[in-house]
């Protein structure tokens, strides 16, 4: 059973580390700020897997003993605990397109002053249940945000935008109401587990959480390999007509409206949207000629607008522009 655990324990450290290297390695290529707070999650992912596998394999060392326990294991666990949160909240309104401000970190106060008084290892089982299941709470509150925002909003087109993110939310509902659960068996019945079952060795996991964050990471991993995938396959491309119009001045803007499309990775279609929009163009004329619905332009310009990390047409011409003239200087 314990290599079980060990083999298990090393191979969530390894899924970890491969999400947070992806999306980092994409930040640092597109900037994007969502990836790389997908990849801080993921890195405090693998310090929490770490600190468990810690705790059930190295604390037999003399040199871990003591201190360890008291702690190193205690501190670690109500840090991750506190900053994973707060990463939760914080995608979840990068996704809403919202600005995380000062509600968001109100919202966060009570969540870190329980985690702290409450983070006591003579505290009570009940305080123990607290410590250990507070999180679940949250993060069902965070999918209820979601859904909330999403119910409220006016905007169809607001509301397909969101409608690829809800796989990711109803997920999240569910596990916080398995991982509540499970922890609520464990906290209670302890002692059943550990001398009925036999099961002391695996005393710190939570199969349920073990099985959210594997889930996530790998869609992560997916996500990453797609960017960097889709990165790698646009090419700067060089119109003739363009060049033959307007001469070497229009050429070196093509070339750099390609460097532009390269670094945040858009598509083909989100590249011709991305040209009509510098042009002010309204949405009816750029469908009439894309030959796309209004809809579908709509799409494709607030696709551009989340991977440029611009809220509006305004911010997006504006980053154009700097890019622009950093290009041409």
């Amino acid at each position: 059973m314990r290599t079980i655990i060990f083999i298990f324990d090393i191979v969530l450290i390894m899924v970890f580390v491969c999400a947070c290297t992806i999306n980092v390695t994409v930040y640092c290529k597109t900037k994007h700020v969502r990836q790389l707070g997908m990849g801080i999650l993921m890195y405090f992912y693998c310090v929490n897997a770490i600190i468990i596998f810690m705790s059930e394999f190295l604390v037999r060392i003399p040199f871990f003993q003591g201190t360890y326990n008291v702690l190193t294991y205690l501190g670690v666990k109500m840090i991750c605990g506190v900053i994973i949160s707060t990463l939760y909240l914080f995608l979840t309104a990068d996704v809403l397109e919202k600005k995380f401000g000062v509600f968001h970190a109100v919202v966060l106060l009570p969540l870190i002053c329980v985690t702290v008084y409450v983070g006591d290892l003579n505290a009570s089982v009940r305080q123990h249940w607290i410590f250990y299941t507070i999180r679940q709470i949250y993060l069902a509150g965070f999918s209820a945000y979601f859904f909330l925002t999403c119910a409220i909003s006016r905007e169809p087109e607001y509301r397909m935008r969101m409608k690829q993110y809800l796989p990711t939310f109803i997920l999240a509902g569910v596990f916080a109401g398995m991982i509540l659960i499970e922890d609520s068996l464990v906290i209670f019945h302890f002692q059943y587990v550990v001398n009925t079952l036999h099961l002391k060795v695996f005393m710190e996991h939570n199969v349920s959480e073990d099985l959210f964050f594997v889930i996530l990471a790998v869609k992560v991993i997916k996500g990453g390999f797609a960017k960097l995938t889709s990165m790698k396959e646009e090419q700067p491309l060089i119109e003739e007509k363009h060049l033959k119009e307007t001469g070497q001045e229009a050429a070196a803007v093509a070339v750099l409206e390609d460097l532009f499309v390269t670094k945040f990775a858009l598509s083909n279609r989100q590249r011709d949207v991305l040209y009509l929009l510098l042009k002010d163009k309204t949405y009816q004329e750029m469908g009439n000629e894309l030959g796309l619905s209004v809809g579908t332009v709509k799409f494709h310009a607030h696709g551009i607008y989340d991977k440029t990390d611009s809220k509006n047409r305004s911010q997006l011409i504006l980053k154009y522009r700097n890019f622009y003239e950093k290009g041409r200087e």
